[in-house]
C-alpha cells in the first residue's frame, strides 16, 4: 500500500476512534459507567522523559504499571529535569486558602545529576525509543500521544520559520533639503498587546531588539505633529535600498522617518527554536523536523499504537510579525496597513482611528495564530491518522483568542495546579474555564486538563491532599484528568526513581501506587458523570475579541450571580453558532441559555451588533449597556450604521426596549433575573462560616446531574436546593460508587430542597432521573445514618514491615503509635507498607437496618482493610471509616489492616547515610538531616461503630434503610481492563 493511501486509512481510522473517544461515555448505562469507568473516563498522566538514555525495560514498565492501574493514555513529553527546587517556602493551609510560609526545613535541598548519559529530542536513539513505546502501547492498550513541541512547539528549525516580532527605528529630518544617508536599523520593539501601547508612549519606554539586522517591512515619513491622516503619510520604501540607504528630497517641515522591518524573536527551549505561530508553512517545517521524520520510520505496529500528537502550553513569549502579515492583515480586515503603521509605534493619527487600527492589528495576531497554528496543527495531524490535543487555554496567553485557538484541535485542554510556592493563589493555579467554554462553544463534550501540576512539593501528596483541588476543577469544568506528572525514571530498580522538578509526581515509584486504583476510580467516575449530556447554564457572556487569558476559573461573586452558572463567547463563535430557538440562546449540538450578557463600556465589531440585532429580532433576551462604539477601523457609512443599529437596541437605555421577538435590557444581570422570576440553579442554607461549597451542573435528555463539593475540612448540614422538580433526588458517592434514593427530600414551586451531609473534603452527585408525584417528599428528615460508637479496638497490635526497607518482618505495638516515636532507626525513618493485625470479638452480625462500621481515626496516609479474608477496599478519605457489615461474624474477627505513608521520612534517614548505605536512589534531594519527619502509620483509635437510619414515627425501619440502599460498586479498584 502506497504511503498516501496509508495516511488516508490512518486519517479514517483516527476519524472514528475520535468519534468513538468523544461519544463513548454516552453510550455506557449511567449505573454501569458510574460503577466502572469507560476508558473515556479514566485519568491519563503526562509521562515526562528526562533526556537521559533509558531503557525498553522502563518503557515497558512504566506502561505495563499504567495498564494496571486504570491509567487510559500518556501524553509523552521529553522535559529534561527541568527547573530548580522550591526550598524556601512551602504552602499551608490557613482556614479558606492555601498562604505560602518561609521555611528553612529543606536547607540544603539540591536536585543531582543522573547517572546517565543524555539523549537528545528527535535524534535517531530518541525516535527508536518512542516507536518502542507506541508498540508496547498498542499492545497494552494504552493511549500514546507525544508531544510535537512546548507553547507553540518547537524544534530543529531555522530562525527564519522562528516567531518574528516588528521593530522600527526614527530618524527626524527637517526640509526643504535633500537626504541622502543610513537609516537606524529598526532596534525597538512594537508592544504585543493592546492594552500595553498608549498614544503617544515615549520610545525610550519600549524593549530593544536583541538582534542585529531585520527583514525590511516598509520605510515611511510622516509629518511631526498630532494627528496626522495616513493621507500625510509618505511610503519611501522604494527610495530605500536594501542596506537601509534613504535618498529623498524631504519637503518643507519637520518629519519622521520611521524604518519597519521584522526579525527573530529568539524564543526557543530545549527542543529547538519555537515556531512562527502566524505561519502554516512554520507549522509544515516543525511537523517535518520533528514527529514526521518519526512517523516515516514508524512499523504499522508502532502506528498503532501512537493516538495523537499534543501541542502544550503557550510559554513561547508575544510575536507581533510574520512574512506574509500585509497580505494577511488586508484579507481579513479589509484595508492595507501599510500606512497605518505609524499608529503601532504610538503617533496620533487620529485617537478613534488610532485605537481601531491597534484593535485590527492585535485581532490579526490572533486570528493567524488560530488559523495557521492550531487549525493548522490539527489538520496535519488528521493527514496524518491521529488525535491532535491542544493547551491553548493554559497561561501566558495575553495574545491569543483562546477559544478561537481551542476549536483548531481536536481535544482542546485546560490545565490546573495543585498549591505550591510557584503559583499561591487561586487565580494563578486555575486555567480551565476558557477551555471549558470554547468545548461548549464549539461541540467537544471533552475538556481534559493538564491536573495537580505544582512546583515545590515532591512526594508529598495523599490522595485526600489532591481530591480537594481535583474536586474544583471538576465544578470549573474539566472532565477528564490528566495528571501532571509520570516522571519516566530509566532505572526499573531505583525508588522513588528520577524525577521531573515540577508536578505531583503518580507512578510506579510512589508509596502509595498499589492503592492508586481507588483515587483513579474517583477521579473516574467524576469524570464519567461529567462528560454526560450538556453543561447547564443560564447566561451566556460575551466578551468581545476575548484576547488574552479571560476568565480562567469561576468568577467570585458568582456569574450571573450566586447558585447561577454561564459560559463566555468570543467574536467567532457568536457570529458563526449561536442562533434563538423558543427565545432561548442555542449552539448546534443543544446547549442554550436563557440570555445574553454584553461586556461594560466597550466597543464591538460591527459584526457582532448586527448579529446580535438578529438574535434579538428572533427573540433573545439581551442585558448590558449600550458599546461604546465600533471596535476595529471602520469608515464614515459603516459607523453610521453602527449607530443607527445601537440606537434602536438602546432607544431607553434605562430600562427594557423589545425589538422584535426578543428585548434588550440595560438593566444589572441581577435585576433580570428578578424579574424572570427564576430560582438559583443551586441554592443553599446552614453553611458554616468556615465552609465553601462549589458545584456545576450537566444535563442529559432524562436526567439532571449535579456535582456539589465541599471544600474544606469542617463537617457540613446543610440544606441545598434544586432548580429540579418531579424526579427522585439520588445519591451518588464518588469514592465508593455506591447509589441510593435521598430519602429525605421536600418540592415546592418547581424545586427540590434535599439535606446533605459533608465530611471533609466531601463531595457527592445528586442525580433526578426517576420521576415522582410533584408532592413526593421523603420519608425521614435525614438522608444519612446515626452513627454511635459500639467499642475501641484497644490493647496491643501485631505490625510487619518491609525488611528491604530497613523495617522488622515483625514487631509487636503495645498501642498505636506514630511511627516517627518508635526508638527503631528502620521504623522512624521507615517509608512503604506497614501491615497491622489483631484479633477482635462482635457479641453480634448487624441487624436489618444497621450497618457495621469501623473507623480507623488518624491514619497517615491511605490504608487497606481486610477483614476474615474479605479485601474491603481502599480508605482514603476523612473519617478513615469502612462498611464492615459484609465481613464481620459474630464472635472472633481477624483485622488486617496495610498502612502507606509517604517517601520523605526514608528520603530524610539517607541524608544521615553514605551513599552506598543508602535505600534510595533518586536525583532530588530536597529532604535532608534538618527536614522535619513526617507522622506516619495508624494512629487510631480504631474503633467499631453503628450506623442506624432514624425513621419518623409510624414508618418501619426496613422501609427507610438498607434495602433500599443500591451499592453498585463497594470495590475501589478498577476491573477488567
Amino acid at each position: 500500500m502506497r504511503n498516501s493511501e496509508m495516511n488516508l486509512l490512518a486519517g479514517w481510522l483516527a476519524s472514528l476512534v475520535l468519534l468513538a473517544s468523544t461519544n463513548a461515555s454516552e453510550i455506557v448505562n449511567l449505573d454501569q459507567g458510574f460503577a466502572q469507568p469507560p476508558p473515556n473516563a479514566r485519568p491519563w498522566v503526562f509521562w515526562m522523559w528526562l533526556r537521559v538514555a533509558t531503557t525498553p525495560a522502563a518503557i515497558t514498565k512504566d506502561l505495563e504499571e499504567m495498564h494496571a492501574k486504570g491509567i487510559e493514555g500518556a501524553i509523552l513529553y521529553d522535559s529534561g529535569v527541568g527547573g530548580r527546587l522550591e526550598i524556601s517556602a512551602k504552602m499551608v493551609l490557613q482556614g479558606k486558602g492555601y498562604k505560602p510560609m518561609k521555611t528553612s526545613d529543606y536547607a540544603g535541598g539540591h536536585i543531582d545529576p543522573i547517572p546517565r548519559p543524555a539523549m537528545e529530542s528527535w535524534t535517531p536513539e530518541f525516535r527508536e525509543r518512542v516507536r518502542f513505546a507506541a508498540k508496547e502501547a498498542g499492545r497494552l492498550g494504552i493511549k500514546l500521544v507525544i508531544t510535537v513541541g512546548l507553547a507553540g512547539t518547537s524544534g530543529p528549525i531555522a530562525p527564519e520559520y522562528g516567531q518574528q516580532k516588528l521593530v522600527w527605528s526614527e530618524t527626524t529630518v527637517t526640509g526643504p533639503k535633500n537626504f541622502s544617508a543610513a537609516l537606524a536599523a529598526p532596534d525597538t520593539e512594537v508592544a504585543n498587546t493592546l492594552d500595553k501601547l498608549p498614544a503617544g508612549e515615549a520610545p525610550s519606554a519600549r524593549a530593544k531588539n536583541k538582534f542585529p539586522g531585520a527583514h525590511a517591512v516598509a520605510v515611511l515619513a510622516v509629518p511631526d505633529k498630532e494627528n496626522f491622516s495616513p493621507d500625510e503619510v509618505v511610503d519611501l520604501s522604494d527610495k530605500t535600498d536594501a542596506k537601509g540607504h534613504l535618498t529623498w528630497a524631504v519637503p518643507a517641515g519637520a518629519w519622521k522617518i520611521l524604518r519597519f522591518g521584522y526579525t527573530p524573536t529568539g524564543a526557543r527551549n530545549v527542543w529547538g527554536t519555537y515556531t512562527d505561530c502566524m505561519s502554516a508553512e512554520a507549522m509544515d517545517k516543525t511537523w517535518d523536523a520533528t514527529i514526521g521524520v518519526m512517523l516515516n520510520e514508524m512499523t504499522p505496529d508502532e502506528r498503532r499504537g501512537l493516538y495523537g500528537i499534543e501541542d502544550d502550553s503557550w510559554e513561547s513569549g508575544s510575536t507581533t510579525w510574520t512574512k506574509f502579515f500585509p497580505e494577511q492583515f488586508k484579507k481579513l480586515r479589509g484595508y492595507d496597513l501599510i500606512r497605518w503603521l505609524p499608529a503601532l509605534t504610538g503617533e496620533n493619527m487620529g485617537e478613534t482611528e488610532s485605537l481601531g487600527v491597534k484593535r485590527d492589528f492585535y485581532r490579526t495576531i490572533a486570528d493567524l495564530v488560530a488559523k495557521n497554528h492550531y487549525a493548522q496543527l490539527g489538520e496535519i495531524a488528521r493527514q496524518n491518522g491521529l488525535v491532535a490535543f491542544g493547551e491553548p487555554a493554559g497561561p501566558n496567553t495575553s495574545q491569543l483568542d483562546l477559544m478561537q485557538d481551542c476549536n483548531g484541535v481536536d481535544i482542546a485542554m485546560g490545565e490546573y495546579w495543585h498549591p505550591s510556592v510557584h503559583r499561591p493563589t487561586p487565580r494563578s493555579r486555575f486555567m480551565l474555564r476558557a477551555a471549558a467554554s470554547a468545548n461548549h462553544l464549539y461541540g467537544h463534550r471533552l475538556t481534559p486538563c493538564e491536573s495537580l501540576t505544582s512546583v515545590g512539593p515532591f512526594w508529598e501528596e495523599s490522595f485526600f491532599d489532591l481530591k480537594q483541588t481535583a474536586d474544583q476543577a471538576f465544578c470549573d469544568g474539566c472532565n477528564l484528568t490528566v495528571v501532571h506528572n509520570w516522571s519516566h525514571s530509566p532505572s526499573v530498580t531505583a525508588k522513588p526513581g528520577y524525577a521531573y522538578f515540577a508536578g505531583t509526581l503518580y507512578g510506579r515509584n510512589t508509596t502509595w501506587w498499589e492503592e492508586a486504583p481507588a483515587f483513579n476510580a474517583y477521579l473516574g467516575r467524576c469524570s464519567f458523570l461529567l462528560q454526560q449530556g450538556l453543561f447547564v447554564a443560564d447566561a451566556l457572556y460575551y466578551r468581545g475579541d476575548a484576547i488574552g487569558q479571560g476568565e480562567q476559573m469561576k468568577s467570585r461573586p458568582a456569574l450571573p450571580a450566586e447558585g447561577y452558572d454561564h459560559d463566555n463567547c468570543n467574536l467567532d463563535a457568536l457570529l458563526r453558532r449561536v442562533s434563538v430557538k423558543a427565545g432561548r440562546l442555542f449552539l448546534p449540538d443543544g446547549m442554550n441559555y436563557r440570555m445574553l450578557v454584553l461586556p461594560n463600556n466597550s466597543p464591538m465589531a460591527p459584526e457582532a451588533l448586527e448579529k446580535i440585532t438578529a438574535l434579538v429580532e428572533a427573540g433573545a433576551t439581551v442585558v448590558g449597556p449600550r458599546p461604546s462604539g465600533p471596535a476595529g477601523l471602520v469608515t464614515p457609512e459603516q459607523k453610521v450604521k453602527f449607530d443607527a443599529l445601537a440606537t434602536r437596541l438602546w432607544a431607553n437605555e434605562a430600562g427594557e426596549n423589545k425589538i422584535g421577538a426578543g428585548r434588550v435590557m440595560a438593566k444589572t444581570v441581577t435585576d433580570v433575573l428578578f424579574a424572570m422570576n427564576l430560582p438559583p440553579d443551586l441554592s443553599w442554607a446552614d453553611l458554616s462560616s468556615d465552609g465553601e461549597l462549589d458545584w456545576i451542573h450537566r444535563r442529559t435528555e432524562d436526567a439532571d446531574i449535579y456535582f456539589v463539593a465541599s471544600r474544606w475540612d469542617p463537617v457540613e448540614k446543610v440544606n441545598c436546593t434544586f432548580r429540579v422538580a418531579g424526579k427522585q433526588p439520588e445519591l451518588w458517592n464518588p469514592v465508593t460508587g455506591e447509589i441510593r434514593d435521598a430519602v429525605a427530600f421536600t418540592q415546592k414551586e418547581g424545586c427540590t430542597t434535599v439535606p446533605l451531609e459533608f465530611n471533609p473534603r466531601e463531595s457527592v452527585f445528586v442525580v433526578f432521573r426517576k420521576p415522582v408525584a410533584a408532592t413526593a417528599v421523603g420519608v425521614v428528615v435525614s438522608n444519612y445514618p446515626k452513627i454511635t460508637p459500639q467499642s475501641e479496638l484497644t490493647g496491643a497490635w501485631e505490625v510487619s514491615f518491609d525488611p528491604k526497607w530497613g523495617g522488622p518482618e515483625k514487631i509487636v505495638f503495645d498501642s498505636l503509635v506514630d511511627w516517627t516515636q518508635r526508638p527503631e532507626t528502620g521504623i522512624k525513618y521507615y517509608s512503604g507498607t506497614a501491615v497491622y493485625r489483631k484479633q477482635f470479638n462482635l457479641a453480634a452480625s448487624p441487624s436489618a437496618g444497621q450497618k457495621l462500621l469501623l473507623d480507623l481515626g488518624e491514619v497517615h496516609e491511605e490504608a487497606v482493610v481486610k477483614l476474615n479474608g474479605h479485601d474491603l477496599g481502599v480508605v482514603w478519605t476523612k473519617p478513615a471509616r469502612v462498611d464492615i457489615s459484609t465481613a464481620a461474624r459474630a464472635g472472633e474477627n481477624d483485622l488486617e489492616i496495610s498502612v502507606v505513608n509517604l517517601w520523605p521520612n526514608r528520603l530524610i534517614g539517607d541524608a544521615f547515610l553514605p551513599p552506598e548505605k543508602r535505600f534510595t536512589e533518586t536525583n532530588i534531594r530536597k529532604f535532608t538531616q534538618v527536614t522535619p519527619l513526617w507522622p506516619s502509620g495508624l494512629l487510631g483509635p480504631v474503633a467499631v461503630e453503628m450506623a442506624k437510619m432514624i425513621s419518623r414515627p409510624g414508618k418501619r425501619q426496613a422501609e427507610i434503610c438498607c434495602p433500599r440502599w443500591r451499592v453498585i460498586s463497594s470495590c475501589n479498584k478498577l476491573l477488567d481492563l
